[in-house]
Order: C-alpha cells, then structure tokens, then sequence
C-alpha cells in the first residue's frame, strides 16, 4: 500500500503544481467555478488514474479528482470572502493529502482475498520517495516558498525589470535546490556551503543594496535552501536507513 500511496502524493503534486499553469490559478480565483476548475480537475483524475499503474483504478482517481473540485470551489469562495486567505494554501494541500490517504485506504486492503484491486506490481518505496523529494525541490517548492513569505506579509515591490526576471529567479531556485538534495545525498555538505556563499556574493553585488531587497532576498535563500537540505536529510537519514 505504501508504494500505491506515494504514487498518488507524486500524482497529486504533478497535478496541482507542475501541470497546472498560473493562469488557472489567477482565473479560479476570480470566478467561483470555472473552466479552469474543470481542466483541472480533469488534470487530477488522469494524474491519480496513470500514477496508479492499474486501470482498475479509475473509480478511486474519479473520488480523488472530485473532492479535489469541490475543494478548488470552496477556496475560491473563501478567497472572494477574504477568509483565511493567507493561510488556505497550507490548510487546502493538507486536506488534499489527507483525502488521498482515506482513499488509498478504503480502496486498497493488501491483508483481504477480497481486494477490490488486484495490485499486480511493487515498487521499491524508498525509489519512489526519492522521486517525491526531487518533484518537491521544483514548482512546489516554489509556490510552498511564496505562500511563506505572503503569510507573513513579506513583500518586496518589484519594478517592471524586476518582474521580468521572476522566471528566472524560479528556474534559479529550482536547479539549487536539486543540486543541493543530490550534494546532501552524496555528503557533500562544504559543497552545498559554497553554492550558498556564491549565490550571496552574486546577489550582494547587484546594483539594487536596498534593506528591503536585502532581507526578502536572504529569507527567500535560507527557505530554499532548507527545503533542500531537510528533504535531503529525511532521504538520507531516515528513508535510505529504514
């Protein structure tokens, strides 16, 4: 069960992050329901369906993609009612993650004759967490970094230079955070130093010294990074050692 459940947390990331544009997002948040919604959801059922590895699984995948609609629905309310705003990031992945696990459960019983499904294949678990923790360092990573820092209210008011630069800060972000996974999986750890220290050289050097930029600059690296680190860590110290 655990492998099935790990597919399906891989599937849900995929699908609510890497697979889904940032206009649908600004687009259900400003309609209660949407096209969009439907796109996405859609995006959902055939991530879970794939990711099972099973066809059989299509009525589980179909739960999945609906509680995730109804969901989608409810925080576009919320958010025209300015409820909870800051924090429904947190609260709507979570619920997300928590449904997947009920229907893994419910539909999945490894001790019973009288499985629904008959699961066929087994994947080593700690490969499968291994591909979670890389998906994690990428688009999720990202958006988890950006709901942190609007929670707490930190900005940083971007002229239009600025602002066309925001892809790159992304991608940047992105490839530091694998390479610092992979350099904690092989003990590398001066290495993961450096990159840190460089990335500090080159961002102290930028024309624009501003405290502000400073400061918003500093906590989005030391977020970053730590995502990185810990995923490495939990990797390294736990899953591979367990």
């Amino acid at each position: 069960m655990e492998s099935l459940l790990i597919l399906q947390i891989i599937a849900h990331f995929l699908a609510d992050f890497t697979f889904q544009p940032q206009r649908w997002c600004d687009r259900k948040e400003m309609k209660l329901i949407s096209k969009q919604h439907f796109y996405h959801a859609a995006v959902v059922f055939v991530s879970s369906w794939l990711l099972a590895l099973n066809f059989g699984f299509w009525l589980p995948a179909l739960i999945i993609a609906v509680t995730h609609f109804g969901l989608d629905v409810l925080k576009s309310f919320l958010a025209k009612k300015n409820f909870l705003t800051k924090y429904w990031f947190f609260i709507d992945q979570a619920l997300h993650l928590a449904i997947i696990v009920l229907i893994v459960n419910l539909f999945y019983d490894d001790n019973s004759r009288y499985a629904i499904f008959d699961w066929t294949f087994h994947y080593a678990t700690n490969k499968l967490i291994l591909i979670l923790a890389l998906i994690l360092c990428t688009s999720p990573a990202n958006v988890f970094i950006k709901k942190i820092m609007a929670a707490y209210a930190i900005f940083h008011i971007k002229d239009r230079k600025n602002v066309s630069l925001v892809r790159a800060g992304r991608i940047i972000g992105t490839l530091e955070r694998i390479l610092t996974f992979v350099l904690i999986l092989v003990d590398q750890f001066t290495a993961v130093g450096f990159i840190f220290a460089a990335k500090s050289i080159l961002r102290f050097r930028d024309t624009d010294k501003t405290e502000a930029k400073t400061e918003y600059l500093l906590i989005g690296s030391l977020l970053s990074f730590g995502i990185a680190i810990l995923l490495g860590i939990f990797y390294k110290e736990i899953i591979c050692k367990s």
